[in-house]
């Protein structure tokens, strides 16, 4: 990854491919880790610096927060480091420009004397890293201002130092550009004046030099009342004497390159790093081809390297750049004639020249083109080759054979496939992602050039926060393509924004206006995408409408499987692979990495998609082609889901993640066809996915979906696929419904087909859940463990999976102890299986309880738990796990770690549905800064987001709510306040029999009764809670605090009261403290 703060900040991997900063301040926090490179930057400095002196409150955990966006958006290649002073970024000096750029002028500085060539060489590849003003996204923070003042100046001496090297190499008329500028810049310096005389004189310009000197002399008296210095004026005396004449006697200085470009009527935004790096192409290989899909911007992108080659490379092109538009040519004989017309010869034979004798003159014209070239160094651009790919590559061998210093850059749908060539794909424009906010998004290259184009047929448009939804969606639904975006925001004076996202499905209706002026090809995203569908084979058409069906992409196995004409591998009579590769070559299909080990992932943009998909409707494929792929997705999820519980679970996860359109899409078709089997199939296959990667509302979504389909009862043979529907719908929906009834009817179809939920590994949550929400908990799980000691040992995972929802059971019911023994054996034996998911459910659990007798141990499995969920990308089980380790430090005192825990906390909770578990941990870390105000207005927006909450939502978040509320009530001495929250959080958590909630409860009711002054009460509440959870905290501070208060009040007596709490049953410590308590207070 390469890093460029010479101008405005860029990242770009060493492939050439942005990656996009988004964001003020996260760019500036990554300039100023730049700026010290493997070195720390300290905390404070970052905060002034970001926030210019105006840092928030919270600041530290704001700039967590935007260290870990940060490290998001480099990923491992760029890791940022916290240490104790500060955060520093881990990459090579070499790798930032500015530094790598000062290595080089100091090493051209070294090495002048004895190699100067080489030299040369260093300050030339320094100068060509500047980009503009250095820093300059610091700009008016003040943060490094004499740094950038210093490199400004740096980059100014080796502008002139690269002048005086050229002139003691006697090369006067390269240098004489570049120091005209800078002495313009600076009339009132002689070194610039005195390097601009020497190169004028050099060049055989005596008398400009002459004019040079009298212009300093003037503006020096009437500015500054002085006269030059003795130095110049000794170099004004020899000029006059001829001292600096041409070193050879060949004639005039070399005159600039002729540069022969269309030139472009709107800006050109976002190719900057695609136009270095064909510049740097170029300057290494005589033949560069740009290859993309139509309306990718080769020809703007081969135009401004045109342009930036012959400034940087003026005498690698000494004899011109010019271009050559071959769209309007329709045979490949017509390229040498547009060759020869370019730069402004005449076929002799077409003019009718004789030949000595009177008999016609015929010269090949190649040969006339190749002549007039000779070894001139010149650049020649071949624009649009595709149509006549065969002719042009023959044509570019043999110039490139006659013309020894010919360079050219082509332009193409697919390569040349010559020696010599090097290729330069051209990516989309770089998109955002859903729900990126306005400045994030504005960061993006195809949402600058989208806001530009619209900006001009609607004056004043810019991204905000109304819009940026409709524009995201709009960039990335056309992949970034530049045509596509022109085109869409050439549409907007016609329909809004919100329309013209909403009907980029009809896009080929909707894109119908481009230029007047385009050629035809362009005028019209149909007819962009028509152009390349002209120039394919038979075999080459079927194979494109067939991949069409592929929303994600796919693999060369997938694209076998759905695309072959049969078991043969062929498709229109030709082998698949040559004709897959083929549609590679031409840019209509791309290729990226695959995961876990799947080889290449094939796919295609989404216009080239939709274009495939009306071929294919209309070639009457449709239904047999969506079938077999719809079916090549079914095997591929149902070997998946065996693989998800074991070893090879990440790369499964990903593997499925990347094949999840292409699932969703079969799921789709088989809901469109009403196939209730296939519907029910590909559901049950997708199961254990979604419990595994947080997506619940998918799983209801889908699993009601075939429900619908399949009607009031299961097709023959999907008894355990329809209940598992169902259960998916009870279990998975936050509306608010009953979940009891689906669960029940569940059961009762496994039961009557003789389907034990035990021994299927995507049914063997049924029970527990149908425990959970019954009236006998107890009951519920004594029949669990029977059944479990009849099996016997049996499938290792099922096995696991049971002991874990038996032990969950255990210790919600109070049975801490046994829950204990069967989670220790259930993680044991997810460990040998290798599924982290297994892991990390048990590791919530084990936390729990490990964590009332040895805080550090449930802290560390605490961790584990998340870096486990971290592994799966499970965010939501990561997030209860970054909560609990948040309150956890915040509880401790330890408030450093409990404000980066909340940061990271904040980070993966991106939606409202798990909002609560911020408010919860913020709040905790408020209380424990003493900030109960903020405590307080964190707990109430926390409210208002839940107060129209479904039923069972509310029930399961209020009594943690009321909780906290009431603790912070506590450290205000506000007891009525703490008695007002506790009571009806008391009463919700007995409705849910959840007995650990309601012994955390009860140690914050004892310390209501001790605030209230009864301390014996106290002592025999603080035992109700053992009794309830079936063993004692010892180790939460608060806790510590309060049996240490009570043994201060009571003395001897405080065993006797404890122990009598302690040996109340459950229903007996229900009544007594409903009875204290009383009625619970108003609604939050």
């Amino acid at each position: 990854m390469r890093f460029s703060i010479s101008g405005p900040l860029t990242v770009h991997t060493d492939g050439a491919r942005a990656v996009p900063i988004g964001g003020g301040r996260l760019r500036t926090l990554l300039v100023l880790l730049l700026l010290t490179p493997g070195r720390s930057v300290g905390t404070d400095h970052l905060i002034d610096s970001i926030w210019a002196g105006a840092a928030p409150a919270g600041a530290a955990n704001a700039l967590q927060a935007l260290v870990s966006r940060l490290r998001r958006t480099l990923g491992d290649t760029a890791p940022v480091v916290a240490d104790p002073a500060g955060y520093r970024i881990g990459v090579a000096r070499d790798r930032v420009d500015v530094w790598e750029f000062e290595d080089l002028v100091a090493r051209a500085r070294t090495g002048r004397a004895g190699a100067p060539d080489a030299a040369l060489g260093d300050l030339d590849a320094a100068l060509a890293l500047w980009r503009g003003d250095p820093l300059a996204d610091l700009a008016g923070s003040g943060a490094a201002d004499g740094l950038a003042l210093r490199l400004a100046e740096l980059h100014r001496s080796a502008r002139l130092e690269r002048a005086d090297l050229l002139l003691d190499l006697g090369r006067p008329a390269e240098a004489l550009p570049d120091i005209a500028s800078i002495a313009a810049a600076e009339p009132l310096r002689e070194h610039p004046a005195e390097l601009l005389m020497r190169a004028l004189a050099g060049a055989g310009r005596q008398a400009e030099a002459l004019v040079a000197f009298d212009r300093l002399r003037r503006r020096l008296a009437d500015e500054l009342g002085i006269d030059p210095s003795p130095r110049i004026g000794d170099l004004h005396v020899r000029v006059l004497r001829g001292e600096f004449g041409p070193r050879s006697p060949a004639g005039p200085a070399a005159p600039r390159p002729t540069v022969r470009l269309p030139q472009g009527l709107t800006s050109f935004v976002g190719r900057d790093a695609e136009v270095r790096a064909t510049t740097e192409a170029l300057s290494l290989g005589r033949l560069v081809t740009v290859v993309g899909p139509g309306g990718a911007g080769k020809t703007r992108v081969s135009v401004e390297t045109g342009a930036r080659f012959a400034d940087g490379h003026g005498t690698l092109a000494a004899g011109g750049v010019w271009f050559v538009e071959l769209a309007p040519l329709s045979c490949g004989t017509e390229i040498p004639a547009a060759l020869l017309g370019t730069l402004g010869l005449r076929d002799r034979a077409a003019m009718g020249l004789p030949a000595a004798g009177g008999a016609a003159l015929l010269i090949d014209p190649l040969e006339r083109f190749a002549e007039s070239v000779g070894d001139q160094p010149m650049l020649l651009i071949l624009d649009n080759c595709e149509h006549l790919v065969a002719e042009a590559a023959r044509i570019a061998e043999r110039l490139l054979a006659d013309c020894p210093r010919l360079r050219i850059l082509a332009t193409s749908r697919e390569p040349l496939a010559i020696s010599g060539e090097r290729l330069f794909e051209l990516p989309s424009l770089d998109l955002p992602p859903d729900g990126a906010d306005a400045e994030d998004a504005a960061a993006y290259s195809a949402v600058r050039l989208f806001a530009e184009r619209v900006a001009a047929v609607r004056p004043g448009f810019a991204v905000a926060p109304d819009n940026v939804a409709d524009v995201v969606r709009v960039c990335r639904e056309l992949d970034g393509m530049p045509l596509a975006l022109e085109l869409a925001a050439a549409r907007v004076p016609a329909v809004t924004l919100p329309q013209l996202a909403a009907r980029l499905a009809d896009r080929f209706r909707l894109l119908t206006n481009g230029s007047r002026s385009a050629l035809p090809r362009h005028q019209t995203l149909q007819a962009v995408v028509d152009w390349s569908w002209e120039l394919l084979d038979g075999a080459e058409r079927a194979l494109l409408r067939r991949l069409s069906v592929f929303s994600g992409g796919a693999t060369l196995d997938a694209v076998e499987a759905v695309c072959a004409d049969g078991a043969d591998g062929r498709v229109g009579g030709r082998d698949l692979w040559t004709t897959l590769f083929a549609l590679v070559d031409k840019s209509l299909v791309g290729v990226g990495e695959g995961t876990g080990g799947t080889g290449p992932r094939y796919r295609m943009l989404e216009t080239v998609r939709h274009y495939g998909a009306q071929r294919l409707a209309e070639s009457g494929e449709d239904h047999a082609v969506r079938a077999a792929h719809a079916a090549a997705a079914l095997r591929l999820w149902r070997a998946g889901t065996e693989r998800l519980r074991g070893p090879d679970q990440l790369d499964w996860i990903a593997a499925l993640r990347a094949e999840y359109d292409d699932y969703t899409a079969a799921q789709r078709f088989a809901a469109r066809t009403g196939d209730a089997g296939l519907c029910l199939d590909l559901v049950q296959a997708g199961q254990w996915y979604w419990q595994m990667t947080d997506g619940w509302s998918e799983a209801v979504r889908w699993s009601a979906e075939a429900l619908r389909v399949a009607g009031d009862s299961p097709p023959p043979g999907r008894t355990a696929a329809y209940a598992e529907c169902l259960a998916a719908v009870a279990t998975c929906d936050d509306s608010g419904s009953d979940p009891r009834p689906d669960l029940e009817r569940a059961l009762a179809l496994l039961h009557d087909a003789g389907v034990d939920p035990d021994d299927h590994a995507s049914l063997v949550y049924l029970r527990f859940y149908r425990a959970m929400l019954g009236d006998d908990v107890a009951a519920d799980l004594d029949r669990m463990d029977a059944a479990a000691a009849r099996r016997g040992t049996g499938e290792p995972w099922l096995t696991a999976t049971g002991r874990l929802y038996r032990g969950m059971l255990a210790q919600y019911i109070g049975r801490t102890a046994t829950a204990g023994q069967e989670l220790d054996r259930a993680l044991a034996e997810y460990r040998a299986i290798g599924d982290r998911w297994g892991q990390s459910q048990v590791l919530s659990v084990i936390a729990e309880i490990s964590g009332l007798t040895d805080a550090e141990r449930g802290l560390r499995l605490l961790r584990e738990g998340a870096a486990l969920a971290a592994e799966m990308g499970a965010r939501d089980l990561g997030a209860l796990f970054r909560m609990r380790i948040t309150v956890t430090h915040a509880v401790d005192g330890r408030l450093d770690d409990a404000r980066r825990s909340l940061a990271e906390l904040r980070e993966l909770v991106t939606g409202p549905r798990l909002d609560h578990l911020v408010g919860l941990a913020a709040a905790e870390v408020a209380r424990a800064e003493g900030g109960l105000d903020r405590a307080d207005a964190e707990l109430a927006r926390l409210c208002d987001s839940f107060a129209d909450a479904a039923p069972l939502f509310r029930s399961q978040i209020e009594p943690a709510w009321r909780h906290s509320a009431a603790r912070v009530r506590r450290d205000a001495g506000d007891w009525p306040g703490v008695r007002r929250h506790l009571a009806p959080a008391w009463r919700t958590a007995q409705q849910l029999f959840d007995r650990p909630r309601a012994a955390a409860l009860l140690e914050s009711v004892a310390e209501l009764a001790l605030g209230e002054g009864e301390p014996q009460r106290a002592a025999r509440l603080l035992g109700m809670s053992e009794a309830l959870r079936g063993l004692a905290d010892t180790a939460a501070p608060d806790v510590v605090r309060l049996r240490t208060r009570l043994t201060a009040a009571l003395g001897g007596a405080y065993p006797a009261h404890y122990a009598a709490g302690a040996r109340l049953t459950a229903p007996e410590v229900a009544e007594e403290v409903e009875a204290w308590l009383g009625a619970p207070g108003p609604g939050p």
